[in-house]
């Protein structure tokens, strides 16, 4: 729970870091050198919740609490109101909204088993748009680096559950590279390792 509460911390700090409502027009505006994009996955009121009376309890506040913007955003996937986690992380990282089971893919993509019976197109991501920009990139989880939260940063296929045809995109030279990646992520850490070995 407190691992999750910062992650909160770390998410809110940022939000509220691009959220600077300062009007003065002579003092020059920051600009980001790194960004650092922090997923709670299924994290929402409930887990703050009991993050809050684990951690500190009901009457105390955690530092996403105390931190001077917050927001709550509508997790909804395209053909669903109640998304996963493949649409979901999409959503963070391309802004288009997908069909569940289908990761960076625009809506027409429909999940399947087999992703020559699905339409749609892939969508970029921002993980594409900071390699195109030349910047370091990278994907770090604690579960398989080929789960859909994380997959969705750099992957773009029909069917979440297709984790040995995610792998392959993030293989840079491979048959099925993702080749928007240019010469590769510059961090892969987490789970998964099977899925990348012949």
């Amino acid at each position: 729970m407190r691992k999750m509460a910062g992650l909160a911390v770390m998410i809110g700090a940022a939000l509220a870091a691009g959220c600077n409502s300062n009007n003065d027009s002579n003092t020059p505006e920051p600009s980001a050198k790194n960004v650092i994009f922090f997923l709670g996955d299924g994290m929402g009121l409930n887990t703050l919740t009991a993050s809050r009376i684990y951690g500190v309890g009901e009457e105390g506040s955690l530092t996403i609490d105390t931190l001077p913007e917050t927001a709550f955003i509508k997790t909804f996937s395209h053909d669903a109101q109640v998304t996963d986690s493949a649409p979901s992380m999409a959503a963070y990282m391309t802004g288009v909204k997908s069909n569940n089971g289908v990761i960076s893919m625009d809506s027409d993509a429909t999940q399947e088993s087999d992703c020559s019976q699905s339409g749609g197109k892939a969508v970029t991501t921002l993980l594409e748009l900071a390699k195109a920009d030349g910047r370091g990139t990278g994907v770090v989880t604690t579960t398989r680096v080929t789960h859909a939260t994380p997959a969705a940063t750099y992957a773009h296929i029909c069917n979440r559950d297709l984790e040995a045809d995610i792998a392959v995109q993030m293989v840079p030279g491979g048959s099925g590279y993702n080749t928007a990646l240019k010469e590769g992520l510059d961090v892969g850490l987490g789970g998964g390792s099977s899925l990348f070995l012949p």
